[in-house]
């Protein structure tokens, strides 16, 4: 049950464009943006971050899914994890590559770029002062140091989203959790984790 409860959207007008960008994006409006209502500067901030997030020029739709899925994963945060698999499949990345995320250095589905993007995604989950040199070159050397940047401030507001949600216990709206439960479960997926 939510630590505080979202508020409406039709209560809150003054945020539909931010609102209107993750209908578009996602499908629905996710209960912690609704809760960050409650804070206007709260919220427009995150809308900012998101923005920043989502810029089709930096680096492609399979891999933003694989870095924010992974890193929410490796976090233990299940209604963030949840959000990020959630239709990832039809923007790219595949629901094998998914469900083999614990094997993804022996995993023959991974390339060594997606190896050296998910070290990073976990080594930053576990703890920040665990990822290593290697690890920030292993990325700049398959991205490059803007996408890498790019990729390092994506993993920070999955952080930001993550500690969001774990806090306040944000209830996981119908549509990722139905398809968390049919699909994330076979791996450990449970909203109580």
């Amino acid at each position: 049950m939510a630590r505080i409860e979202p508020l409406m959207r039709e209560d809150l007008p003054e945020f539909e464009p931010i609102f209107q960008g993750m209908i578009d994006s996602i499908g629905y409006i996710p209960n912690s943006f609704l809760t960050m209502a409650r804070d206007p500067a709260i919220l427009k901030a995150a809308g900012a971050l998101s923005d920043a997030s989502w810029y089709p020029d930096t680096v492609s739709e399979p891999v933003r899914r694989l870095v924010t899925w992974a890193y929410s994963q490796f976090a233990g945060v299940p209604y963030s994890s949840a959000h990020c698999a959630c239709g990832a499949p039809e923007l790219g990345l595949s629901l094998e590559k998914i469900l083999a995320i614990q094997d993804y250095e022996t995993s023959p589905l991974y390339d060594s770029a997606e190896r050296a993007l998910l070290r990073l995604c976990r080594h930053a989950a576990r703890t920040p002062s665990e990822v290593t040199d290697a690890d920030v070159k292993d990325v700049v050397t398959h991205f490059g140091e803007k996408r890498t940047l790019f990729i390092v401030g994506l993993i920070c507001y999955m952080a930001y989203l993550n500690k969001w949600n774990e806090i306040l216990a944000t209830t996981l709206e119908d549509q990722p959790l139905a398809w968390a439960r049919e699909h994330l479960a076979p791996i450990g997926w449970r909203l109580d984790q």
